[in-house]
């Protein structure tokens, strides 16, 4: 499955879905969830670091290249293109492909 056909997530979905993930681990009471459970956090853990990176990356963008006043609007378009690119062809977030193969 090619990943660009995936239809990505708004902010407001993105956040539901981790919260229903969170919600989901806060039921897992019994001791034979343990493992379950462990393995959540695990994912969650791994989702959120993601996703702060991804924050902090907008954000130096943002700073580095659309508030400097030095840089030329072509070389600003030129910047936002070229990261733009990076981040189409970074690894998504999802890496559930195994699970449709």
């Amino acid at each position: 499955m090619d990943v660009r056909s995936i239809p990505r997530l708004n902010d407001q979905e993105a956040h539901r879905a981790l919260e229903l993930l969170e919600e989901y681990h806060c039921k897992l009471t019994r001791p034979q969830d343990k493992q379950l459970r462990n393995a959540i956090e695990r994912v969650i853990k791994i989702f959120k670091c993601r996703l702060f990176q991804a924050l902090l990356d907008i954000q130096e963008f943002y700073e580095i290249t659309l508030l400097d006043e030095s840089k030329s609007i072509q070389q600003k378009t030129a910047e936002t293109l070229q990261i733009a690119c990076k981040w189409e062809n970074s690894p998504p977030l999802s890496g559930l492909s195994y699970l449709s193969e």
